[in-house]
């Protein structure tokens, strides 16, 4: 073989554009001066915390709206932001009560000139030989990091961004396109003078377009600097540009054609934070949360154009599209693996995928087997304002029938994907378990409060429940479960806690103020809280039996983001749970106690959960990673644990597979009814049913589900213990893999 120079010379030169654009000169509309004043206003007046605005921290106003500039810290040095400081920060609050935007335009301004000079720097860079394999590493998250304190240490830093950006090429190579005998043994791309020019050119193209994806509009730098404002307040207050709100609507009427996903800005990548059941991204299975989407290219046979450090309101409207037309998106692996490309149709949401679903679990317990159910619920959605949709409530209701009618025992009810929807839905739904009772109490900034209660006495399920929880339950799905903690009626299981976001927000459009207006601001109200009178905020809803996922050691909760609201308690409206004799499977202390030892004792000895503990330290390792080594070797070998690492737990889940649990599937009549119409395939894939994908997970993953899975024998213990039957903690252990 015949071995590649790890100095990169320079091969290939691209043109610079002769004439570098002026900064733009932007001055306050009358229309931008009345939005300014009204976010303010707003937020004093209606804001829960009633902080008033001489209590905001106008220094931090200016840091954070430089950080929303400049979020990777690789253009501004901490002396220019220190002078933005001082020569603002005393004088901000009048700018804001005039509406006077100039120190947003006039730092603008200064970043506009920045990107100019660093772009092309960069590419000047480039055109030098470039040794891959120094020692040395490049932060991971900068936004944490502080800024580089001189135009010196600016300089290094890109020198060692260039580097690490220039290794991703090499080693993020599309495995769809390339030969398989390249790296078939290895998953390795093999370096090649031809993809080292390759490389380069990707690079100046990005660094190019870099420059025009950071020249801002002007209701752009508005909105930066107002939401560097509201974002004073708590992360979910925001002000919305005419063009940011026309876009929330459209996502909150889930009309949108697309890939269905939702996608977020992260260091200048357009990153998935979240796939829609029953979307065209979720059905191709081949993509998962964290993966970042580099290039898109318009049909099958469409130029690929890339997207890195292009603003996400760009990016987004490059990859919506027409229904029925295909969509094509190289994507690269937010776990540390190589890029594929993805061909996608653009569609609807499919309504299916995002309906409740049921599986029947068929468990062995000595002598017997015992039906145990499953519900997924992805969402609290509801009906369309027309009164066509479906309600979750009358859909868990049919499930419970459906399940009863096969023998079941116990239910589990799975809220591990739920990031919550309806608080009506979330009501009622606790209203199948429980015949009255107090279900959550919302209390706004004055401190009046409403008590939502459940008042139908009617109970679809009287047995043993237990809700399956992990880090990305939230809003809604805290609701119920925190319902069923509080009354007693359920047994959480998963992760420690829940998402912790136990805050309201109320979108006000400006136009009800002045009808020239498009705008609108999203002010945080209200805070809920359980039946206890515990806040929901930052703490969530504890686990009684923690059986924990990936999730639990990634900053994907509440308290992860930047100035959450405080917890607090309120006086509670339920001050002992109803243990009334219509309830068959009455909770104590000492039932948990029970439950725990077992779960405590599988987790200590079924070897799946050895195979969970290293998945999870492994994705503890990286997300504890700061830095990216810059050597070629290292990376190489980085990536090769990488994929070992990844071979072996598939391998392993693999095994544990054949030992699963029997279940089937039980399904909603609407479901059946679309089957008819289009056959079982047409729902097939939306059903990905107990499943949660996971940062480790490719799209061969093993259909083996470990938290369900001892949620079931969770489940089948209390069941056993209600019957005085042997536990079916006692049934044998899948066979450990590696015995094998």
């Amino acid at each position: 073989m015949r071995l590649i120079p790890t100095t990169l010379l320079a091969g290939l030169t691209l043109l610079v554009s002769a004439a570098t654009p002026e900064a733009p000169t932007f001055t306050t509309t009358e229309a931008m001066q009345k939005e300014t004043r009204a976010t303010a206003i707003l937020l004093e007046k209606l804001h829960i915390s009633k902080k008033e605005m001489s209590n905001v921290d106008m220094d931090s106003v200016l840091r954070t709206f430089c950080e929303k500039l400049d979020p990777n810290k690789i253009y501004f040095n901490a002396k220019e932001v220190d002078d933005f400081v001082n020569r603002y920060g005393k004088t901000l609050d009048l700018y804001l009560q005039r509406g006077n935007l100039t120190p947003a335009f006039e730092i603008y301004q200064q970043f506009h000139k920045k990107v100019q000079t660093r772009t092309e720097s960069a590419l000047a860079a480039l055109d030098q030989p470039i040794e891959l394999n120094q020692p040395g590493v490049f932060p991971i998250d900068r936004r944490k990091a502080p800024w580089p304190a001189t135009e010196d240490d600016v300089a290094d830093l890109w020198q060692k961004r260039i580097r690490m950006d220039m290794l991703s090429e090499l080693l993020g190579e599309d495995r769809t396109n390339e030969p398989k005998s390249s790296h078939k043994e290895t998953g390795i791309p093999t370096i090649t003078p031809e993809k080292i020019k390759e490389s380069i050119a990707r690079l100046k193209k990005r660094y190019d377009k870099s420059r025009t994806y950071l020249q801002y509009d002007q209701y752009e730098v508005e909105e930066l600097f107002l939401n560097a404002y509201t974002n004073q307040y708590d992360p979910h207050s925001t002000f919305f540009s005419q063009q940011s709100l026309e876009e929330f609507e459209i996502a909150m009427r889930n009309s949108l054609v697309g890939i269905g996903a939702t996608l977020q800005d992260e260091d200048g990548y357009c990153t998935i934070k979240e796939i829609l059941p029953g979307g065209p991204l979720d059905l191709s299975r081949q993509v998962k949360a964290g993966d970042k989407i580099i290039s898109v290219g318009q049909g099958s046979d469409g130029e690929m154009e890339e997207i890195i450090g292009m603003r996400l309101t760009k990016a987004i409207g490059r990859i919506r599209g027409k229904q029925n037309t295909f969509v094509k998106l190289l994507i690269e692996s937010g776990s540390g693996g190589g890029r594929k490309t993805v061909l996608l149709k653009r569609d609807q949401i499919k309504l299916v995928g995002q309906l409740a679903s049921a599986r029947c679990f068929e468990v062995p317990n000595g002598n017997n087997t015992v039906m145990l159910g499953v519900i997924d619920l992805p969402a609290f959605y509801g009906k369309n304002p027309d009164g066509s949709g479906s309600s979750p409530t009358k859909d868990i209701e049919e499930l419970i029938e459906k399940l009863k009618a096969l023998g079941m025992k116990a239910l589990i009810m799975d809220l591990r994907k739920n990031g919550g929807g309806l608080l009506n839905e979330a009501v009622d739904i606790s209203g199948l378990f429980i015949p009255k009772g107090s279900i959550v109490q919302v209390r706004d900034g004055q401190g009046r409060s409403e008590d939502y209660r459940d008042e139908d006495e009617k109970v679809a399920w009287d047995g043993p429940l237990i809700v399956l929880t992990s880090k990305l339950s939230a809003s809604a799905s805290e609701i119920f479960t925190g319902a069923m903690h509080d009354h007693r009626r359920a047994i959480i299981v998963g992760d420690a806690t829940t998402h912790g976001k136990g805050s309201v927000q109320n979108i006000i459009e400006l136009a009800r103020f002045d009808k020239q207006l498009k705008s609108a601001v999203k002010v945080t109200i209200q805070k809920w809280y359980a039946p206890s009178g515990s806040s929901i905020q930052l703490k969530g809803v504890p686990a009684d039996i923690i059986v924990p996922s990936v999730f639990s050691v990634l900053p994907v909760a509440e308290a992860d983001l930047d100035r959450p609201l405080p917890w607090d308690s309120v006086t509670p409206t339920l001050t002992k749970p109803d243990e009334g004799d219509w309830l068959k499977a009455k909770l104590s202390d000492e039932l948990i106690a029970t439950l725990t030892k077992n779960s405590t004792r599988r987790q200590a000895e079924l070897p799946e959960f050895t195979t969970l503990n290293h998945n999870i330290e492994w994705t503890k390792m990286r997300q504890n990673r700061k830095e990216i080594p810059l050597s070629l070797d290292q990376r190489k070998q980085e990536r090769q644990d990488d994929l070992t690492f990844r071979e072996q737990v598939k391998k392993e889940l693999l095994a544990y597979s054949k030992n699963a649990f029997k279940a089937k599937d039980v399904k909603l009549n609407a479901v059946l009814e679309q089957e008819k119409k289009d056959g079982p395939e047409s729902t097939a894939k939306a059903r990905r049913t107990g499943r949660i994908t996971e940062p480790l997970e490719d799209d061969d993953w093993p259909e083996y589900d470990i938290q369900l899975q001892e949620a079931v024998r969770i489940a089948a213990d209390w069941t056993a213990e209600l019957s005085k039957k042997p536990l079916a903690s006692s049934q044998p252990a899948p066979a450990d893999p590696k015995s094998r």
